[in-house]
Protein backbone atom coordinates (compact mmCIF):
# COMPACT_ATOMS: atom_id res chain seq x y z
CA UNK A 1 0.00 0.00 0.00
CA UNK A 2 0.97 3.86 -0.59
CA UNK A 3 1.44 5.02 3.04
CA UNK A 4 -0.45 8.75 3.86
CA UNK A 5 2.31 9.66 6.28
CA UNK A 6 5.27 11.71 4.67
CA UNK A 7 7.65 10.12 6.88
CA UNK A 8 6.67 6.68 5.29
CA UNK A 9 6.87 7.62 1.96
CA UNK A 10 10.78 9.36 2.65
CA UNK A 11 11.16 6.01 4.32
CA UNK A 12 10.35 3.71 1.52
CA UNK A 13 12.27 6.01 -0.67
CA UNK A 14 14.92 5.81 1.06
CA UNK A 15 15.63 2.26 1.94
CA UNK A 16 14.72 1.54 -1.70
CA UNK A 17 17.78 4.06 -2.76
CA UNK A 18 19.91 1.09 -1.22
CA UNK A 19 21.23 -1.94 -2.88
CA UNK A 20 18.98 -5.08 -3.26
CA UNK A 21 16.03 -3.59 -1.05
CA UNK A 22 12.20 -3.71 -1.34
CA UNK A 23 10.42 -2.22 1.05
CA UNK A 24 6.45 -1.55 1.77
CA UNK A 25 4.43 -0.51 4.30
CA UNK A 26 1.98 -3.21 5.21
CA UNK A 27 -0.57 -1.52 7.87
CA UNK A 28 -0.99 2.20 8.48
CA UNK A 29 -1.60 2.36 11.22
CA UNK A 30 -0.72 -1.44 12.85
CA UNK A 31 -2.88 -2.62 15.53
CA UNK A 32 -2.93 -5.87 17.26
CA UNK A 33 -4.42 -6.87 20.53
CA UNK A 34 -1.01 -6.19 22.27
CA UNK A 35 -0.14 -3.58 20.40
CA UNK A 36 -0.94 -0.04 18.73
CA UNK A 37 1.58 1.47 16.08
CA UNK A 38 2.12 3.79 13.32
CA UNK A 39 2.28 1.22 10.88
CA UNK A 40 4.17 -1.92 9.96
CA UNK A 41 7.24 -2.26 7.53
CA UNK A 42 8.10 -5.23 5.53
CA UNK A 43 11.78 -5.31 4.09
CA UNK A 44 12.74 -7.97 1.72
CA UNK A 45 16.13 -9.05 0.38
CA UNK A 46 17.39 -11.42 -1.69
CA UNK A 47 17.38 -14.06 0.69
CA UNK A 48 15.35 -13.03 3.84
CA UNK A 49 12.23 -10.67 5.26
CA UNK A 50 12.08 -8.65 7.95
CA UNK A 51 9.18 -7.34 9.87
CA UNK A 52 9.36 -4.11 11.58
CA UNK A 53 6.57 -2.55 13.83
CA UNK A 54 7.41 0.91 13.51
CA UNK A 55 6.85 4.16 15.56
CA UNK A 56 7.45 7.68 13.90
CA UNK A 57 8.76 10.21 16.65
CA UNK A 58 10.60 13.36 15.71
CA UNK A 59 12.50 16.03 17.42
CA UNK A 60 14.81 13.68 18.92
CA UNK A 61 17.25 15.39 21.68
CA UNK A 62 19.49 13.54 23.76
CA UNK A 63 17.28 14.25 26.84
CA UNK A 64 14.55 12.21 25.27
CA UNK A 65 16.96 8.79 24.64
CA UNK A 66 16.23 7.26 27.87
CA UNK A 67 12.57 7.56 26.99
CA UNK A 68 12.68 6.47 23.97
CA UNK A 69 15.01 3.63 24.65
CA UNK A 70 12.27 2.51 27.40
CA UNK A 71 9.15 2.87 25.10
CA UNK A 72 10.98 0.90 22.76
CA UNK A 73 11.73 -1.97 24.87
CA UNK A 74 8.17 -2.29 26.36
CA UNK A 75 6.83 -2.10 22.26
CA UNK A 76 9.27 -5.00 21.89
CA UNK A 77 8.04 -7.00 24.67
CA UNK A 78 4.12 -6.64 23.03
CA UNK A 79 4.85 -7.63 19.59
CA UNK A 80 4.33 -11.15 18.03
CA UNK A 81 7.67 -13.63 17.37
CA UNK A 82 9.33 -12.49 14.17
CA UNK A 83 8.49 -8.64 14.60
CA UNK A 84 11.03 -5.90 15.53
CA UNK A 85 10.11 -2.35 16.56
CA UNK A 86 12.12 0.55 14.73
CA UNK A 87 11.75 3.75 15.14
CA UNK A 88 11.10 5.87 12.00
CA UNK A 89 12.34 9.49 12.44
CA UNK A 90 14.21 12.92 11.13
CA UNK A 91 17.30 14.75 11.44
CA UNK A 92 19.52 12.86 13.90
CA UNK A 93 22.32 14.86 15.66
CA UNK A 94 25.21 12.44 15.82
CA UNK A 95 25.09 12.53 19.57
CA UNK A 96 21.18 11.06 19.56
CA UNK A 97 22.93 8.47 16.66
CA UNK A 98 25.42 7.04 19.30
CA UNK A 99 22.65 6.72 21.82
CA UNK A 100 21.00 4.81 19.55
CA UNK A 101 23.58 3.11 18.94
CA UNK A 102 25.15 2.59 22.04
CA UNK A 103 21.37 0.85 23.16
CA UNK A 104 20.74 -1.09 20.07
CA UNK A 105 17.46 0.67 18.99
CA UNK A 106 16.87 0.07 15.24
CA UNK A 107 16.23 3.39 13.48
CA UNK A 108 15.97 4.61 10.44
CA UNK A 109 16.56 8.57 9.82
CA UNK A 110 15.10 9.55 6.49
CA UNK A 111 17.41 12.17 6.21
CA UNK A 112 20.41 9.83 5.95
CA UNK A 113 21.20 7.65 9.13
CA UNK A 114 19.95 3.90 9.21
CA UNK A 115 21.01 1.17 11.62
CA UNK A 116 18.69 -2.22 11.49
CA UNK A 117 20.55 -5.33 13.16
CA UNK A 118 18.38 -8.64 13.23
CA UNK A 119 19.65 -12.01 12.44
CA UNK A 120 18.14 -11.52 9.06
CA UNK A 121 19.35 -8.41 8.58
CA UNK A 122 22.66 -5.49 8.97
CA UNK A 123 22.77 -1.98 7.93
CA UNK A 124 24.38 0.57 8.82
CA UNK A 125 24.49 3.77 7.54
CA UNK A 126 26.10 7.46 8.82
CA UNK A 127 25.05 10.47 6.74
CA UNK A 128 28.34 12.56 7.64
CA UNK A 129 26.62 15.87 6.02
CA UNK A 130 23.49 16.33 8.57
CA UNK A 131 24.63 14.38 11.76
CA UNK A 132 26.18 17.43 13.09
CA UNK A 133 23.29 19.95 11.87
CA UNK A 134 21.60 21.50 14.68
CA UNK A 135 19.38 24.18 13.25
CA UNK A 136 17.21 21.78 11.79
CA UNK A 137 16.06 20.26 15.23
CA UNK A 138 13.40 22.05 17.15
CA UNK A 139 14.84 23.51 19.97
CA UNK A 140 12.36 22.82 23.00
CA UNK A 141 12.53 25.51 25.15
CA UNK A 142 9.52 26.46 27.26
CA UNK A 143 7.97 29.05 24.65
CA UNK A 144 7.97 26.80 22.29
CA UNK A 145 5.93 24.46 24.58
CA UNK A 146 3.69 26.99 25.65
CA UNK A 147 2.80 27.61 21.22
CA UNK A 148 2.58 24.00 21.04
CA UNK A 149 -0.13 23.81 23.42
CA UNK A 150 -2.00 26.57 22.13
CA UNK A 151 -2.04 24.34 18.83
CA UNK A 152 -3.22 21.40 20.58
CA UNK A 153 -5.68 23.02 22.32
CA UNK A 154 -7.17 25.35 19.02
CA UNK A 155 -5.64 23.39 16.20
CA UNK A 156 -8.04 25.64 13.59
CA UNK A 157 -6.09 28.90 14.93
CA UNK A 158 -3.52 27.77 12.53
CA UNK A 159 -5.23 27.05 9.37
CA UNK A 160 -5.81 30.93 8.70
CA UNK A 161 -2.38 32.82 7.70
CA UNK A 162 -3.84 36.75 8.67
CA UNK A 163 -2.67 38.08 11.74
CA UNK A 164 -1.93 34.40 12.68
CA UNK A 165 1.73 35.29 14.76
CA UNK A 166 0.32 37.75 16.79
CA UNK A 167 -2.92 36.13 17.71
CA UNK A 168 -1.18 33.00 18.76
CA UNK A 169 1.21 35.29 20.75
CA UNK A 170 -0.98 36.38 22.53
CA UNK A 171 -2.52 33.21 23.63
CA UNK A 172 0.77 31.40 24.37
CA UNK A 173 2.47 34.81 26.14
CA UNK A 174 5.78 34.70 23.76
CA UNK A 175 6.78 36.91 20.91
CA UNK A 176 5.64 36.65 16.90
CA UNK A 177 8.95 36.20 16.11
CA UNK A 178 8.97 33.35 18.36
CA UNK A 179 5.93 32.22 16.91
CA UNK A 180 7.21 32.18 13.39
CA UNK A 181 10.21 30.47 13.86
CA UNK A 182 8.64 27.79 15.99
CA UNK A 183 5.87 27.36 12.95
CA UNK A 184 8.61 26.99 10.98
CA UNK A 185 10.63 24.13 12.78
CA UNK A 186 7.44 22.42 13.34
CA UNK A 187 6.92 22.43 9.49
CA UNK A 188 10.63 21.16 8.90
CA UNK A 189 9.77 18.51 11.24
CA UNK A 190 6.03 17.29 9.69
CA UNK A 191 4.17 18.31 12.62
CA UNK A 192 2.74 20.52 10.40
CA UNK A 193 1.85 21.68 6.91
CA UNK A 194 1.05 24.19 4.64
CA UNK A 195 -2.80 24.13 3.91
CA UNK A 196 -4.38 27.16 2.05
CA UNK A 197 -3.25 30.24 4.05
CA UNK A 198 -2.43 28.59 6.61
CA UNK A 199 -1.05 25.20 8.32
CA UNK A 200 -2.86 21.96 10.01
CA UNK A 201 -1.45 19.83 12.30
CA UNK A 202 -0.22 16.52 10.09
CA UNK A 203 -0.67 14.21 13.28
CA UNK A 204 -2.02 15.17 16.27
CA UNK A 205 -1.54 12.58 18.69
CA UNK A 206 1.98 12.64 17.55
CA UNK A 207 2.44 16.45 18.50
CA UNK A 208 0.86 15.95 21.71
CA UNK A 209 3.38 13.17 22.81
CA UNK A 210 6.00 15.42 22.29
CA UNK A 211 4.91 18.31 23.88
CA UNK A 212 3.90 15.82 26.89
CA UNK A 213 7.74 14.89 27.12
CA UNK A 214 8.65 18.72 26.76
CA UNK A 215 5.85 19.24 29.45
CA UNK A 216 7.54 16.58 31.58
CA UNK A 217 11.09 17.76 31.38
CA UNK A 218 11.06 21.16 30.67
CA UNK A 219 7.97 23.24 30.60
CA UNK A 220 6.98 22.11 34.10
CA UNK A 221 9.70 22.68 35.89
CA UNK A 222 9.83 25.85 34.78
CA UNK A 223 6.10 26.60 36.23
CA UNK A 224 6.15 24.78 39.25
CA UNK A 225 6.00 26.89 42.59
CA UNK A 226 6.50 24.75 45.41
CA UNK A 227 5.29 20.61 46.67
CA UNK A 228 3.07 21.19 49.93
CA UNK A 229 1.95 19.08 52.16
CA UNK A 230 -1.21 19.62 55.01
CA UNK A 231 0.27 20.89 58.08
CA UNK A 232 -1.22 18.48 61.00
CA UNK A 233 -1.58 15.04 60.52
CA UNK A 234 -4.49 15.20 57.70
CA UNK A 235 -4.88 13.26 55.05
CA UNK A 236 -5.30 14.34 51.24
CA UNK A 237 -9.06 13.67 51.36
CA UNK A 238 -9.44 16.29 54.58
CA UNK A 239 -8.22 19.29 52.16
CA UNK A 240 -9.77 18.04 49.05
CA UNK A 241 -13.07 19.44 49.79
CA UNK A 242 -11.26 23.03 50.75
CA UNK A 243 -8.90 23.03 47.37
CA UNK A 244 -12.39 22.93 46.05
CA UNK A 245 -14.51 25.34 47.78
CA UNK A 246 -11.22 28.13 46.86
CA UNK A 247 -11.19 27.65 43.86
CA UNK A 248 -13.43 30.06 43.19
CA UNK A 249 -12.70 32.24 45.71
CA UNK A 250 -9.22 32.96 44.84
CA UNK A 251 -9.46 31.84 40.68
CA UNK A 252 -7.04 28.86 40.08
CA UNK A 253 -7.79 26.18 38.49
CA UNK A 254 -7.86 22.24 39.63
CA UNK A 255 -5.00 19.97 37.88
CA UNK A 256 -4.10 16.64 38.33
CA UNK A 257 -5.17 13.73 39.71
CA UNK A 258 -8.44 15.70 41.72
CA UNK A 259 -9.23 17.13 38.39
CA UNK A 260 -9.09 13.97 36.84
CA UNK A 261 -11.68 12.27 39.67
CA UNK A 262 -13.75 15.13 39.64
CA UNK A 263 -14.46 14.68 35.76
CA UNK A 264 -14.07 11.04 35.44
CA UNK A 265 -15.14 9.81 38.25
CA UNK A 266 -13.08 6.95 38.17
CA UNK A 267 -10.47 7.45 41.00
CA UNK A 268 -10.14 8.58 44.39
CA UNK A 269 -7.14 11.13 44.25
CA UNK A 270 -4.18 11.68 46.67
CA UNK A 271 -2.89 14.29 45.37
CA UNK A 272 -3.37 17.73 43.05
CA UNK A 273 -2.39 20.45 40.70
CA UNK A 274 -3.50 24.02 41.48
CA UNK A 275 -2.70 26.01 38.19
CA UNK A 276 -2.25 29.91 39.61
CA UNK A 277 -3.04 32.85 37.60
CA UNK A 278 -0.29 35.37 37.74
CA UNK A 279 -2.37 37.72 40.14
CA UNK A 280 -2.54 34.92 42.49
CA UNK A 281 -0.27 34.56 45.57
CA UNK A 282 1.09 31.36 46.25
CA UNK A 283 1.98 32.24 49.80
CA UNK A 284 -1.65 32.88 50.27
CA UNK A 285 -3.34 29.98 48.94
CA UNK A 286 -0.88 27.50 51.40
CA UNK A 287 -1.77 29.64 54.56
CA UNK A 288 -5.87 29.05 53.42
CA UNK A 289 -4.87 25.79 52.55
CA UNK A 290 -2.98 24.93 55.40
CA UNK A 291 0.02 23.76 53.48
CA UNK A 292 3.56 23.45 54.74
CA UNK A 293 6.67 23.05 51.93
CA UNK A 294 7.53 19.17 51.80
CA UNK A 295 9.36 18.07 48.96
CA UNK A 296 7.53 15.04 48.42
CA UNK A 297 3.94 16.19 48.96
CA UNK A 298 1.28 15.32 46.92
CA UNK A 299 0.14 18.84 46.27
CA UNK A 300 1.61 20.86 43.97
CA UNK A 301 1.38 24.53 42.50
CA UNK A 302 1.87 25.77 39.17
CA UNK A 303 2.32 29.29 37.70
CA UNK A 304 -0.09 29.23 34.84
CA UNK A 305 1.44 30.56 30.99
CA UNK A 306 0.00 32.60 28.49
CA UNK A 307 -3.22 34.82 28.57
CA UNK A 308 -4.84 34.11 32.05
CA UNK A 309 -7.91 32.06 29.65
CA UNK A 310 -4.97 30.14 28.25
CA UNK A 311 -4.86 27.07 30.50
CA UNK A 312 -8.92 27.45 31.15
CA UNK A 313 -11.35 24.54 30.11
CA UNK A 314 -13.98 25.03 27.08
CA UNK A 315 -15.94 22.01 27.94
CA UNK A 316 -20.19 23.08 28.77
CA UNK A 317 -19.72 19.63 30.70
CA UNK A 318 -17.18 20.70 33.07
CA UNK A 319 -16.81 23.40 35.94
CA UNK A 320 -14.60 26.73 34.90
CA UNK A 321 -12.53 25.88 37.77
CA UNK A 322 -11.13 22.73 36.09
CA UNK A 323 -7.86 23.38 34.59
CA UNK A 324 -7.98 22.07 30.14
CA UNK A 325 -7.95 18.53 29.82
CA UNK A 326 -4.65 18.71 27.75
CA UNK A 327 -2.75 19.68 31.26
CA UNK A 328 -4.78 16.99 33.58
CA UNK A 329 -3.64 14.51 31.17
CA UNK A 330 0.22 15.54 31.07
CA UNK A 331 -0.09 15.51 34.88
CA UNK A 332 -1.09 11.87 34.93
CA UNK A 333 0.98 10.68 32.23
CA UNK A 334 3.92 11.60 33.36
CA UNK A 335 3.94 9.36 36.43
CA UNK A 336 4.14 6.44 34.69
CA UNK A 337 1.52 5.31 37.34
CA UNK A 338 -0.82 2.29 35.57
CA UNK A 339 -3.46 3.95 37.28
CA UNK A 340 -3.23 7.29 36.07
CA UNK A 341 -2.88 6.29 32.79
CA UNK A 342 -6.04 4.18 32.69
CA UNK A 343 -7.58 7.47 34.13
CA UNK A 344 -5.49 9.52 31.74
CA UNK A 345 -6.88 7.41 28.75
CA UNK A 346 -10.41 8.28 29.39
CA UNK A 347 -10.27 11.91 29.30
CA UNK A 348 -8.02 11.29 25.86
CA UNK A 349 -11.71 9.41 24.86
CA UNK A 350 -14.11 11.69 26.53
CA UNK A 351 -11.88 14.86 25.87
CA UNK A 352 -9.00 15.12 23.81
CA UNK A 353 -10.39 12.79 21.22
CA UNK A 354 -13.25 15.55 20.27
CA UNK A 355 -10.46 17.93 19.78
CA UNK A 356 -8.35 15.76 17.42
CA UNK A 357 -11.49 14.55 15.30
CA UNK A 358 -12.02 18.38 14.86
CA UNK A 359 -8.50 18.87 13.55
CA UNK A 360 -9.29 16.49 10.99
Amino acid sequence: MHPSNPLFQKCLAYLESLPNIKAVIKEEPYCSNEALADGQLIINTSHTTVNYICEIKTGLTNDLIEQVAEYFANLGKKLNHGQRPLLITRRLSSLVVDQLLERNIEFIDVDGNIYLNSPEIYIVVRNQVLKDSTNKSLEITAAALQIIYVLLKQPRCISVKEYLDEKIAYIAGVTPKTIKNTLTKLQELDYIRRKNRGYEIINYVKLLERWELGYSEILRAKLLLGTFTPIGKRNFSEVEAEIKEYADVYGYLIGGELAASIITQYLRPISATLHLKKNINDRQIAVKLKLKPDSEGKIVLLQSFGHDNCQQNEFRNLAKNIVHPLLIHAELVRTGNSRLKETAQIIYNKYIKEIHQNND
